[in-house]
């Protein structure tokens, strides 16, 4: 049972090798229920490996997660769905034969235990979930014919539909341009405020600055930094592994104009 002190996620010196090489190495951390934390840092750094380790896909090989107190190292990915931890996917694979409504509905029919109904009761929750994430007017259409935004808007509207108490998202907005990168903050926001936490891997930084309570950076498998998004951007050794020197000048104009204002 989770307890006011006692974490909602708890990833405890957490590693994964691929032919000896750590791709996650000694990763320690906590997610606290109801937050939306950030995950960044470069290319290769380790973070959809991270998040596979959690979600089930890959089994750790040292360390050990911990779920509301119980630990759920090497458990299946559909155990880990059915206890509550959702997740979408970097490259979205909906149902291509099925309609946006059919393919929300599949969240709800093979979720978590709370989600699991008959199908009218699956129809229902896949309705509730498309309209939290905007595509309501597009539930009959056929998935070949959403855009690639919207069919972003149907992965997280599938994984919700599994009713997870935490929602892992692998690069949501990757790919969109501002405006619909607006229009997705707000989706994410709005999933949080049905009470979900929210683990987001992600590159663009006024997400991360914009909803992030907190923001960790991974580096070659590591934990680089942690702490305030604010603080962690302009911390000189994730500006050097990740954000590059463009960063740090522009950084560095703004507190010029700080100083003389």
């Amino acid at each position: 049972m989770n307890t006011a002190a006692e974490p909602q996620l708890e990833l405890r010196g957490v590693t994964k090798r691929f032919g000896g090489v750590g791709a996650v190495d000694g990763v320690t951390f906590q997610v606290e229920k109801g937050e939306i934390l950030g995950v960044i840092g470069p290319n290769g750094a380790g973070k959809t490996t991270l998040l596979n380790c959690i979600s089930g896909v890959h089994r750790v090989d040292g360390g050990d997660i911990r779920w509301e107190g119980r630990s759920i190292a090497g458990l299946p990915p559909h155990r880990i769905a059915r206890l509550g931890i959702g997740r979408t996917f970097q490259i979205v694979r909906p149902f291509g034969s099925m309609t946006v409504r059919e393919n929300a509905a599949v969240g709800a029919l093979f979720g978590s235990s709370a989600a699991r109904r008959g199908l009218k009761e699956a129809f229902e929750v896949a309705d509730q979930v498309l309209e939290l994430v905007g595509l309501k007017a597009k539930a009959d259409h056929p998935v070949s014919a959403l855009t690639i935004p919207d069919r972003k808007r149907l992965e997280v509207a599938r994984a919700v539909a599994t009713r997870p108490q935490l929602l892992l998202l692998d690069e949501v907005m990757a790919g969109l341009n501002n405006v619909e990168i607006d229009e997705a903050l707000e989706m994410v926001r709005a999933v949080h405020a049905t009470g979900v936490t929210v683990l987001l891997i992600e590159h663009v930084m006024r997400v991360i600055v914009g909803i992030c309570r907190r923001a960790i950076v991974l580096d070659f498998g590591h934990v680089l930094a942690e702490g305030e998004p604010e603080v962690v951007l302009r911390d000189e050794r994730v500006i050097k592994a990740y954000l590059g020197e463009r960063y740090a000048k522009r950084l560095r104009g703004e507190r010029g104009q700080d100083s003389a204002s």
